[in-house]
C-alpha cells in the first residue's frame, strides 16, 4: 500500500504523467485477453499473486526505489509453499536463518 500510496501521489503531483488514455484503455484489453487465454475468471482482475512481486517492483521502479529484496520474495514464498504443503508445523520447517546467512 506504502508503494501505491507514493505512486498515487506522484500522479497527483504531475511528477508521474500517465499514459493517455486510450493507452490505458488498451492495457486494460490486453490484461483482460491474457486473464482469459489463461483461463482465471474476470472477477479475479484485482488478484495479484502470481505477479505480486512484479507489480511491487514496478511502482518501486515508478516511484524511484529500488526492487524489493530478493530474500524478502524468497522467504514469502517459501512460507506460502509451507503453508500450501502443511498445514500443521510449518513454521517449524520453515528455515529462515539458512535464508539471512545466505544472503540471497
Amino acid at each position: 500500500m506504502e508503494l501505491q500510496s507514493k505512486w498515487i501521489a506522484g500522479a497527483l503531483s504531475g511528477k508521474l504523467l500517465l499514459p493517455s488514455v486510450e493507452e490505458m484503455l488498451a492495457e486494460v484489453e490486453a490484461h483482460y485477453k491474457q486473464m482469459e487465454e489463461n483461463g482465471i475468471p474476470k472477477y479475479h482482475t484485482h488478484v495479484l499473486d502470481p505477479i505480486g512481486f512484479e507489480y511491487q517492483d514496478w511502482l518501486s521502479a515508478q516511484v524511484g526505489l529500488p526492487p524489493l529484496d530478493k530474500r524478502l520474495k524468497d522467504m514469502f514464498w517459501q512460507l506460502i509453499m509451507c503453508v500450501i504443503s502443511q498445514k500443521d508445523g510449518y513454521r517449524d520447517e520453515m528455515d529462515i536463518d539458512s535464508l539471512l546467512r545466505s544472503g540471497t
